[in-house]
């Protein structure tokens, strides 16, 4: 399993050895995944955005077989790779950047208009 700390709404990777029938994975922190046929196989599982923060335990069932295993939900989103990081900004943040925005070409335009009547 990887990795061993994982924040709400994450994804954490699962591996398993001998379920060359293919096998299930279930904790209360994330959706019942299936793992795909194969000696060696893993799965992906999204941890809930409401998951309980703290020690959690997963269960993989294969070919008649079972392993637990402890994993650390930790509180909050993960970052997101790409643009705009690990949440999308309100409308006031918008209308706070824009108006900023707006103030400083403002103020530029008034300096370089005073600079050429100066």
């Amino acid at each position: 399993m990887s990795p061993s700390q994982v924040h709400q709404g994450a994804t954490l990777s699962v591996s398993a050895s001998g379920c060359t029938s293919g096998g299930t994975v279930r904790s209360a922190a994330f959706p019942t995944v299936t793992l795909p046929a194969g000696s060696r196989t893993s799965v992906t599982a999204r941890v809930y955005n409401t998951a309980t923060v703290g020690a959690a335990t997963l269960s993989v069932q294969c070919g008649g077989r079972s392993a637990n295993a402890t994993f650390t939900v930790l509180r909050g989103a993960a970052a997101q790779g790409g643009v705009g990081g690990s949440r999308t900004p309100s409308g006031a943040e918008i209308a706070a950047g824009s108006a900023m925005t707006g103030l400083a070409a403002c103020a530029g335009a008034f300096l370089l208009a005073r600079r050429r009547h100066g």
